[in-house]
């Protein structure tokens, strides 16, 4: 058997014409989206130097300038140590106010409860003489 076949010319000829047309908008497609992935690529590289020599003179700005750091550690410092004062100052304030609502609480819950105990002890009044005989005259 053979591997040659027979193609009709015209069917040939109107098939390979349209992969010329497509093949080379295809080609150009994908070369324009290389070129546009190349510029996105130099645009990053260069915002990426950019950036890194601004770092580099900001880290050298802060680095050359001691008496600066020095004092902006100072200042961190007591700045942290009044927010911890403040905080304490704070909670006990707040425990304060706690312990005081709890207080009028209790107070409150002991007034309740003597007035149900007193509501108890009248019911059980009521609950003994109506269980009594009645007595004789």
């Amino acid at each position: 058997m053979s591997s040659l076949r027979m193609v009709e010319y015209a069917q040939f000829k109107q098939a390979l014409e349209r992969l010329r047309v497509s093949v080379p908008s295809s080609i150009m497609e994908s070369e324009r989206t290389l070129q546009e992935r190349d510029r996105i690529l130099e645009s990053a590289e260069a915002e990426a130097a950019r950036i890194v020599e601004q770092a580099r003179r900001r880290a050298n700005d802060i680095l050359s300038n001691d008496a600066l750091v020095a004092a902006a550690h100072q200042e961190g410092e007591r700045i942290l140590v009044n927010a911890q004062a403040a905080a304490q100052q704070r909670r006990d304030e707040a425990d304060r106010y706690a312990a005081r609502v709890l207080e009028e609480l209790a107070e409150k819950l002991r007034v309740v409860t003597k007035q149900v105990d007193n509501g108890l002890d009248l019911l059980r009044q009521n609950l003994e003489l109506e269980q009594r005989p009645p007595q004789k005259q």
